[in-house]
């Protein structure tokens, strides 16, 4: 599918930013190129980015419709050598493939050097076999092995060496740079049908926030006014136990009532999560259903398979707890900061003010973390990638007897993704407890502060064992937050990483089967036109070139031919699988692009060359 003006910028950023080399061929060298060439076009073009002292260079292979030129990029106002010869005077083309790099060698008269030389490295690789298959189709047509020139298919060449350059990035999720924000804005999308269910989970969380403030304060208030006063005689012990009872069953009272907010929050937001994940799942798999057959041909199955389950499952422990808990962290830690400058100014600052510290680690490490976790979920694919492989090919692997061959591809396969997972295990355990041991540190600093204060040290503002006590358990209670901030970062890591793959299959556009449709052929009568068809599958090498018969209704042909002469193409775009590069397919005279693909086929009989069998029953 051609790509679009959006998705080639986006295409050329990434090139600028992950392989750290131009997007394309410059707009200056280009038009010297086509100035020394009397205005013929650049129709394909490669970078080589090796010199022959194999040493990082830009140098450009340029191909025209007659020529072809070799232009050196400079650094600076010089400008580069270009040097050009006509394609007629290519007699060979040599590869030789080494661990990091290709050598192409371009052969012109038997006795004379060769024409050119250059070397580029594997980055480079699916650009110049663009541009080498085209000049060894040359070669065929020369000797008679193929029909005429091959040519670009009228494709811009930007576009194509954009696409060429982008595929391995797309294909390893590059996507990795999207902004983590817009991630979780995107997927709070989902809890919109929900909203009675998420408030009702909201306020039984932020109720259980609230009435946690209660026990510290009715504590501090048992140790003022009861116990001291009891100790000092100054309260009667009848007194002292009625009002202590008092407060100990308010605290009870207060227990009670929070565990029956903790039961509605769990309840509620499990099964909120459960039901957005379900969502996201049945769109998922709804939008695969509308992908042509070349998407899927340019994706492993098992990539996909995780993608709707895995992934979708690790999305809902997030929306349910994760965004609740964050916000009601931060609302928490807010709160317990006033309450601890209120109640002791000095020891409040010093348990706030080192708190951006701990959040400042808290999102390095979680970057870190993000970037192993996209590497853990992309090996964990590679592992459904074998099994989806296998178990519906077991026949040809019991047939060639590699059951030993593909245990040893899955044991490999299953290292790679243990080793994965136990470097993230690595990182938060060793993080995790110096989190916590900073937390820990902070706490010991308020009994060192604060101790002798309590005990009344001379040059010491005095302060009351009852505020003492109140303001460790609300420090207690301050720590809680951070601490389900860090963990719920951890759980970010795995729901954007899990996202992002998501939404790069969901912002995948179909490309011939969900398009807007208008005609409706009723009934097909089955005259079949093609007129002048070109198709590539990879928009350089084209399988059928020009190609234009008419079937009337009632003639049965069939097609012959070797391997890869275009005998399945021609069916699948009869059925309108793919859309063709150029020329017209036309069913009952009507431009098979504009038929409604659907109500099409169900008047279409088709007998694939292998067939396949779903499970279920016969009812269903």
């Amino acid at each position: 599918m051609p790509t679009t003006p959006a998705g080639l910028e986006r295409e050329q950023t990434s090139i600028e930013t992950y392989l750290n080399q131009p997007a394309r061929l410059p707009p200056v060298l280009r038009r010297r190129i086509e100035t020394q060439w009397s205005d013929e076009p650049v129709q394909l073009y490669a970078l080589s980015d090796l010199d022959a002292s194999l040493r990082f260079a830009a140098t450009w292979i340029a191909l025209g419709p007659t020529r072809l030129a070799i232009a050196t990029e400079k650094k600076g106002e010089s400008p580069g050598a270009i040097r050009s010869f006509a394609r007629a005077d290519v007699t060979g083309v040599r590869k030789a493939v080494g661990l990091s790099c290709t050598t192409v060698t371009l052969l012109g008269s038997p006795d004379q050097p060769p024409l050119a030389e250059w070397r580029f490295t594997h980055r480079q690789r699916r650009a110049m076999e663009n541009l080498l298959f085209l000049l060894e189709q040359d070669l065929k047509a020369r000797e008679g092995k193929a029909q005429g020139r091959a040519e670009p298919l009228g494709r811009d060449a930007d576009s194509v060496y954009a696409e060429s350059m982008a595929h391995d990035m797309k294909e390893a999720q590059a996507a990795v740079n999207a902004n983590k924000l817009a991630v979780v804005w995107r997927l709070m999308a989902y809890l919109r049908p929900y909203r009675s269910r998420l408030a009702l989970g909201m306020g039984a969380a932020t109720l259980l926030t609230l009435i946690s403030l209660v026990p510290p304060y009715l504590t501090g208030r048992l140790m003022d006014q009861v116990v001291r006063p009891y100790e000092a005689g100054t309260l009667a012990s009848e007194a002292a136990r009625s009002v202590a009872w008092v407060l100990v069953a308010g605290i009870a009272a207060v227990y009670i009532v929070r565990e029956l907010f903790v039961w509605v929050r769990l309840r509620t937001l499990a099964v909120l999560g459960e039901l957005v994940a379900r969502d996201i799942r049945s769109q998922l798999y709804e939008h695969l259903q509308t992908l042509s057959l070349s998407y899927f041909s340019g994706k492993r199955t098992g990539s996909l398979i995780s993608r709707v389950t895995s992934d979708t499952d690790r999305l809902w422990e997030f929306l349910a707890f994760g965004v609740v808990e964050v916000v009601l962290s931060g609302i928490m830690l807010l709160g317990l900061g006033a309450v601890l400058i209120a109640l002791d100014w000095r020891l409040g600052l010093l348990m706030a003010l080192p708190v951006p510290l701990l959040f400042g680690a808290i999102f390095l490490h979680g970057e870190s973390m993000q970037r192993i976790f996209l590497r853990a979920w992309r090996k964990w694919s590679r592992v459904t990638d074998v099994l989806s492989d296998t178990i519906p090919g077991i026949r040809v692997v019991k047939a060639f007897n590699q059951e030993d061959q593909e245990k040893g591809r899955f044991n490999s396969r299953n290292r790679d993704v243990t080793e994965e997972f136990n470097n993230i295990h690595a990182s938060w355990t060793l993080f995790w407890p110096l989190l916590m041991l900073g937390i820990h540190l902070l706490l010991i600093g308020v009994w060192v502060f604060g101790m002798p204060r309590v005990l009344g040290a001379e040059g010491s503002a005095p302060l009351t064992s009852g505020t003492f006590v109140a303001f460790l358990l609300y420090s207690g209670m301050f720590m809680g937050p951070i601490e389900i901030i860090g963990q719920t970062a951890r759980m970010l890591n795995r729901a954007t990483s899990s996202a992002q793959r998501i939404f790069e299959v969901l912002d995948t556009r179909p490309e011939a089967c969900a398009q807007t449709e208008r005609v409706k052929l009723e009934p097909v009568e089955g005259r079949v036109t093609f007129e002048h068809v070109v198709f590539s599958y990879d928009g350089v090498r084209p399988v059928l070139k020009g190609v234009s018969f008419d079937v009337r209704p009632g003639e049965m042909i069939g097609l012959v031919g070797p391997s890869g002469a275009g005998k399945t193409t021609v069916t699948n775009l009869i059925v309108r699988f793919y859309e063709p590069t150029s020329g017209t397919v036309r069913i009952d005279g009507v431009d098979l692009a504009t038929v409604d693909a659907g109500h099409y086929r169900r008047q279409v009989g088709m007998v694939l060359q292998d067939p396949y069998l779903f499970h279920g029953t016969s009812l269903e």
